[in-house]
């Protein structure tokens, strides 16, 4: 390993990240993996870049050096952020599939068990035909998920990271209250939300933050739409904050004018229920036991029917298109993986009232060894404009 010009990790760290996944490699039966995946190129070697619209690759064999295929414009974010020696970038014209099936070839594992990202969304079907036929002699094997699981577990620096995201998705939603009042426009308020989340520190996040009032702020993943705020409305923010790729996440509802009886309920129950679920999450809890729990004392106090949809992902490592690591793990129904030390998690016990909107109020946590800790500091309370 080589040092390179910035460095957000050890590299002793990644090598105990590379040494890792080469033993679940050993374990899987393959003897080469090709990561395709945004997150892990970045978790195993440092390599960022917005342009993953273009094909790219880490090639790492079990018993060799990795190699890099990248785009040529991007090979500067090869020597400049990560650890990996051998760059072999192709240009605009060049065929990258024909290039990474020779740099297999010249490694002599093209007759070997190679491991593939089956979910990646950015190694496409054609992609993924036109290379196994250039490799009739290999066994191809899905690998996916394998990164990912060197993911899960977050390491003291990752926390550290997550740490300070939490910390400039506190300053926007601060932001972001304080220029809630009837007749500000959804724009300002974003704005004011933007500035303060930026100066706080924060670079791009994986998803836009959604800001919205009213009657749009019954829409799924809404964002700002240069709407006037108007009295007896909710206003809703779903807010995250990004350093060195970590993300940090949390809900908060505000209303503007006086609340109903309803409203003001269903954000009570709302937020007891997330405090229920942080004093019930500890090492050996199920996922599934996380979500019947919330699902259950939302359903018993508001009298609504239980909902299916998950109460909780994985966070940390993000690229567009979103901020969250749920396809990792996440706190589905009856699910049965077992919750660990160090593992993240945005904590969503979300509540919903017909004709009212969504009256959230939710938190990043971090599993520790004997519950969880909040990462997201901002008050937990219904905010009233």
């Amino acid at each position: 390993m080589r040092t390179p010009r910035e460095l957000y990790f050890s590299l002793d760290e990644y090598q105990v990240r590379l040494d890792a996944l080469r033993s679940r490699m050993e374990g899987k039966g393959i003897d080469v993996l090709l990561i395709h995946t945004p997150e892990n190129l970045y978790y195993i070697s440092g390599y960022q870049t917005p342009g993953y619209y273009w094909y790219q690759t880490l090639i790492v064999p079990i018993d060799a050096e990795p190699i890099f295929i990248t785009r040529s414009v991007e090979e500067s974010n090869v020597e400049g952020l990560t650890w990996v020696e051998d760059s072999r970038p192709y240009t605009d014209n060049d065929d990258f599939i024909a290039r990474t099936a020779e740099a297999l070839t010249a490694l002599n594992v093209d007759h070997k068990r190679i491991g593939l990202e089956h979910d990646s969304w950015f190694f496409t079907p054609r992609d993924f035909l036109r290379l196994t036929a250039m490799l009739p002699n290999a066994t191809i094997k899905d690998c996916s998920g394998l990164v990912e699981q060197g993911r899960m577990i977050k390491s003291p620096q990752e926390l550290e990271y997550i740490r300070m995201a939490a910390h400039t998705a506190d300053a926007a939603m601060a932001a972001g209250i304080k220029a809630t009042k009837a007749g500000a426009n959804e724009n300002e308020i974003a704005a004011a939300v933007h500035t303060a989340q930026i100066l706080a520190g924060s670079e791009y996040t994986g998803l836009p933050l959604f800001i919205t009032a009213g009657e749009r702020a019954d829409l799924a993943h809404a964002t700002w739409y240069r709407k006037t705020v108007q009295n007896n409305a909710v206003m809703f923010f779903e807010l995250v904050g990004c350093i060195h790729r970590y993300h940090a996440s949390l809900f908060r509802a505000v209303y503007v004018g006086e609340p109903p009886d309803q409203v003001i309920r269903a954000a009570e129950v709302g937020m007891e229920t997330l405090q229920l679920a942080k004093d019930f999450i500890k090492p050996g809890v199920r996922c599934g036991d996380v979500h019947e729990l919330i699902q259950d004392n939302i359903s018993n106090k508001l009298g609504i029917n239980k909902s299916p949809v998950r109460a909780g992902y994985s966070i940390g490592i993000a690229f567009a298109p979103d901020w969250g690591e749920g396809q990792i793990i996440s706190f589905y129904m009856d699910d049965p993986r077992i919750l660990e030390p160090g593992m993240t998690f945005h904590l969503i016990p979300a509540v919903k009232i017909p004709e009212h909107g969504v009256f959230t109020t939710s938190d990043t946590i971090v599993v520790n060894d004997s519950g969880c800790e909040t990462l997201t500091d901002f008050p937990r309370k219904l905010y009233v404009q």
